[in-house]
C-alpha cells in the first residue's frame, strides 16, 4: 500500500466536543477505517483546557484537586507517551491501513508522517526535525523529545503518539502554537514544591511554540499548512466530510 489516493479531510478546528469526544471521535475513524473507509486526516483544537493521559500512565500522576480548581478536564488517549496540556495547541489525526511488510513498522510510519508534518511547519517558517530520544521520560509528555516527535533546536514543538488495531492506524499528535496560563506541572502530581518549579523550568526549556518562533498560530492557517504538507509529501488527494 502507498498513501496516495483520496484522503477523507475532518476539519474540527472549530468543533466544541468534550476531551473524551475528542477521542471518542479519533477512535470511530479507526473502527471506520478498519472497517473499509478510505483514510482520513482530522483536525482539530480543545473546547477548554484538557488534560491527555496516555494509554498505559498511571493515574496517580495526576493532581485531581488542581485539574478540578483549574477547570482542566482530564481523559486518557487510546495511544502511549505521557500527559499532555490541551488547549493552546492544534491536534491532528491520521487514520489509514496499515502497509505490508517493513513499511508498516512503528517507526517507518512515524518517519513517513513526520516527514508530511515537517513539510507542513515549513510552510510556516519553521525548520522542524525529527526528535533524538533525547531527554529523561517524565510524566509530562513535552518534557522530552522521543524519536517520534518534532523539535526545532533542541526543543520540542510537536508530540505524537500510536495506536494499531485491525489492520488500520491512529496516529494523533499536537503542535505547540501557545502557551496557556497553566502548565503541566500545575496539573501533575510532585513531592513537593520544589519538584514542581523544576518540572515547570524543564518544560519551558524543552519546548517551543509557534508564538515564539514568530510564525502564525492560528489554527486555520496552521491546519492549512499541515494539509498541504500531506498532499505535497504523501501525493494525496482531499475529500471533505462534514462533521
Amino acid at each position: 500500500m502507498t498513501f496516495a489516493g483520496e484522503w477523507l479531510l475532518i476539519d474540527d478546528v472549530d468543533g466544541t466536543r468534550s476531551a473524551a469526544g475528542q477521542m471518542a471521535a479519533d477512535l470511530t475513524l479507526l473502527d471506520e477505517v478498519a472497517g473499509g473507509a478510505p483514510p482520513a486526516l482530522r483536525l482539530y483544537t480543545w473546547h477548554a483546557p484538557a488534560l491527555s493521559l496516555g494509554r498505559f500512565q498511571p493515574d496517580d500522576d495526576v493532581d485531581r484537586a488542581a485539574c478540578d480548581r483549574l477547570g482542566v478536564e482530564v481523559v486518557r488517549r487510546p495511544t502511549g507517551g505521557r500527559a499532555l496540556l490541551h488547549g493552546g495547541d492544534l491536534t491532528y489525526a491520521v487514520v489509514f491501513r496499515r502497509p505490508r511488510g517493513a513499511a508498516g513498522s512503528v517507526d517507518m510510519l512515524f518517519r513517513r508522517l513526520a516527514a508530511a508534518l515537517v513539510a507542513g511547519l515549513a510552510q510556516l517558517g519553521v525548520p522542524a526535525c525529527l526528535g533524538r530520544g533525547a531527554g529523561d521520560v517524565g510524566p509530562a509528555c513535552f518534557s522530552a523529545a522521543r524519536g517520534a516527535d518534532l523539535r526545532v533546536g533542541d526543543r520540542k514543538l510537536c508530540g505524537s503518539a500510536q495506536l494499531q488495531r485491525e489492520g488500520a492506524v491512529l496516529q494523533h499528535g499536537s503542535v505547540l502554537c501557545r502557551r496557556l496560563p497553566v502548565d503541566e506541572a500545575d496539573l501533575l502530581a510532585c513531592t513537593d514544591d520544589e519538584a514542581r518549579r523544576s518540572m515547570r523550568v524543564a518544560l519551558r526549556h524543552r519546548t517551543v511554540t509557534l508564538e515564539e518562533l514568530g510564525v502564525p498560530v492560528e489554527p486555520e492557517e496552521v491546519g492549512a499548512a499541515l494539509i498541504s504538507g500531506f498532499a505535497q509529501t504523501l501525493d494525496v488527494k482531499w475529500r471533505s466530510r462534514v462533521t
